[in-house]
């Protein structure tokens, strides 16, 4: 069944991506056929090769020219209200999936235990647990799929916030082996 959805959401995320993408231009004089969008894919057009004003030879070219590294790699600076906006949003969305997280431990934990007590209890006969045993043996993975369906965005929010909150331009006070370091 897990293997089942996650092919289905991968078709579906392939198929998505290429229904988003451009459609390839196709070559001036092409009548049709079967797949024009690889044919003109393949074409190659002769204004985007590179023209040499000399001879090349193994030793003359030149390497590809490298795109340089961004300067700031850091986020544009935004206003104060819309920081703070963007930090309440990140802090609800943070609280909420610990919270499902949260929930789905104890809701994982707590059917365990009562199939423990039921596997004791048979051994001695005590009582019979056929009715609590089918309860806990149904919602302890389904408690487990929530606490691992909820702690992938608490991952993912919780950096974010961090992320955020390290970039707040708010200068930070910290203590160095040469002393004391003040970062904005």
């Amino acid at each position: 069944m897990l293997v089942r959805t996650v092919l289905t959401v991968l078709i579906f995320t392939t198929s998505t991506v290429a229904a988003a993408r451009e459609p390839a231009p196709v070559r001036p004089g092409y009548s049709g056929g079967l797949a024009p969008a690889l044919l003109a894919a393949r074409a190659v057009d002769p204004v985007t090769e590179p023209v040499y004003s000399e001879p090349t030879t193994p030793s003359s070219a030149s390497p590809p020219l490298a795109t340089p590294p961004p300067q700031n790699i850091r986020p544009p600076r935004i206003a104060a209200d819309e920081w703070q906006r963007e930090k309440r949003k990140l802090q609800a969305q943070t609280g909420v999936s610990w919270v499902f997280t949260l929930i789905g431990l104890a809701g994982t934990a707590v059917p365990l235990a009562v199939l423990r007590r039921c596997d004791e209890a048979d051994r001695t006969r005590v009582m019979d647990c056929s009715q609590e045993r089918r309860t806990a043996a149904i919602a302890a993975p389904i408690f487990g799929a929530l606490t691992i369906a909820s702690i992938i965005p608490a991952i993912v929010y919780s950096s974010r916030l961090a992320r955020h909150n390290r970039y707040s331009g708010m200068a930070r006070f910290n203590v160095t082996p040469g002393g004391v370091l003040i970062r904005f």
